[in-house]
């Protein structure tokens, strides 16, 4: 009971905290996350909608890092014509959006991993700096104003590259951690 009560002020919490402007594509500014919508993802996203929600979300530019120990981070993003990605996203951005590249670490143990954000963007991951991984498998749920879409990749045991792109804001929070 313990652990559903702190679940439920987590997402009371973070909802307030979407309650800022230009949030998300799928809810418009000042309307409350309909709650079903952030439970109702293929896999359970409540980890990573509490590490949105924590105070002290590292912030990282675009080209830079996830810091070590670190799922998530708050992704500074620029817009999509001054990104200047190590490879070609898979997807062409559409004009007026942002985008950006972060660094993670080499996984500890291969295995299916997923990158979620915050809000609407596409994702391409690399772990050799010059093609795309495919996914594996992908959720999205309109009208959860804290998590917006999860992808799954099956990665080595080497540093990964994610380039962000088509996003709607200048930032964007983003969390990568095993599949669990």
């Amino acid at each position: 009971m313990r652990i559903l009560a702190a679940v439920a002020a987590l997402l009371l919490a973070a909802d307030a905290e979407a309650q800022e402007p230009a949030r998300s594509a799928e809810a418009a500014p000042g309307v409350p996350a309909d709650p079903a919508a952030c439970t109702g993802f293929d896999w359970s996203l409540l980890r990573e909608q509490a590490w949105f929600a924590a105070p002290g979300l590292p912030q990282v530019a675009s080209g830079g890092a996830l810091p070590v120990g670190m799922p998530g981070a708050l992704l500074g993003l620029k817009p999509q014509a001054e990104v200047a990605p190590p490879f070609p996203p898979s997807r062409e951005a559409k004009p007026g959006t942002y985008g950006g590249v972060l660094t993670v670490p080499a996984p500890v143990t291969p295995g299916l991993y997923q990158v979620t954000l915050s809000d609407g963007a596409w994702i391409d991951v690399s772990q050799d700096g010059k093609t795309t991984r495919s996914p594996v498998a992908h959720t999205m749920r309109p009208g959860c104003r804290v998590v917006a879409k999860s992808v799954r990749f099956q990665l080595g045991a080497v540093p990964i590259t994610i380039v962000v792109s088509g996003a709607k804001a200048d930032t964007i929070r983003i969390a990568v951690a095993p599949a669990e």
